[in-house]
């Protein structure tokens, strides 16, 4: 991944950060160019919480799910029920 700094103007809240953010990962993630764990990563949250919270956003899990996504969603069925 690479790295890009944006300066935001002081005021911002943590809720107003946070949205910035879930915006720019969720854009990220329906272009194809992150999966949904390195979208969750970009805010700053855990991938589940990401996935919860894409629709308050206008992002669809469903419409981008990607081949990556389904792997990572085996592996941890498998790591949480072992078969």
């Amino acid at each position: 991944m690479k790295t890009l700094t944006i300066e935001l103007p002081h005021e911002l809240s943590p809720a107003q950060e946070h949205d910035l953010k879930m915006e720019l990962a969720g854009t990220l993630y329906a272009k194809g160019l992150l999966t949904t764990s390195e979208a969750a990563a970009m805010v700053g949250i855990e991938r589940r919480a990401f996935i919860e919270q894409m629709g308050q956003y206008g992002f669809s899990l469903l419409a981008t799910y990607t081949e990556a996504d389904f792997e990572h969603d085996i592996a941890t069925l498998h790591h949480h029920f072992g078969h």
